[in-house]
């Protein structure tokens, strides 16, 4: 079984990934986690840390779409290991995945004819040509954005935050 848990960035996503981690490792046989992106990945993990950090320019500065393709790629790289753990009988939980890449990139176009062309690009590289397993189960997590931004503007710090060395997610300053 897949199962994917999206969420904007400050909206409590890696509690509710520990909780629901937890919850797996107590119900399945094999529980294999994996946080999207992978910042320590081999090429894509390093570009990413770099984009995000503003190291190809401000975040209206690189087209989405060449953003969607680093993100789509570095799935792509995992997709191999996803589907031989479900292969195997195995869970897997992804704390972020496809509808992540759409949500952020499409947000950054302001006309929506090129938002959803962007959306059916994305999903046929991801789901079609790389082959990508759909998740079985899609948890979306919907907060007030009172919360996010409050959680935003908080201190926030852990490994998870290593790939911006001491910077702001491009994501997170607009």
């Amino acid at each position: 079984m897949l199962v994917v848990l999206e969420g904007l960035d400050g909206a409590g996503k890696s509690t509710q990934v520990a909780r629901l981690k937890a919850y797996l490792e107590s119900v399945c046989g094999r529980l294999e986690y994996i946080h999207f992106p992978r910042y320590d990945a081999p090429v894509y993990g390093d570009l990413i840390s770099r984009v995000l950090r503003g190291g190809f320019g401000a975040i209206d500065k690189v087209h989405p779409q060449l953003v969607a393709l680093l993100f789509a790629e570095d799935r792509h790289g995992a997709g191999p290991w996803i589907r031989s753990v479900l292969e195997e009988g195995g869970t897997v939980l992804l704390d972020r995945y496809v509808y992540s890449n759409i949500a952020y990139q499409c947000a950054k176009l302001p006309d929506e004819a090129e938002a959803d062309a962007l959306r059916e690009w994305i999903e046929r590289t991801e789901y079609g040509f790389f082959g990508l397993p759909r998740p079985d189960i899609n948890i979306f997590l919907d907060v007030p954005i009172g919360f996010v931004e409050r959680s935003l503007h908080g201190n926030r710090r852990g490994d998870d935050r290593a790939y911006l060395e001491g910077r702001q997610d491009i994501h997170e300053a607009d």
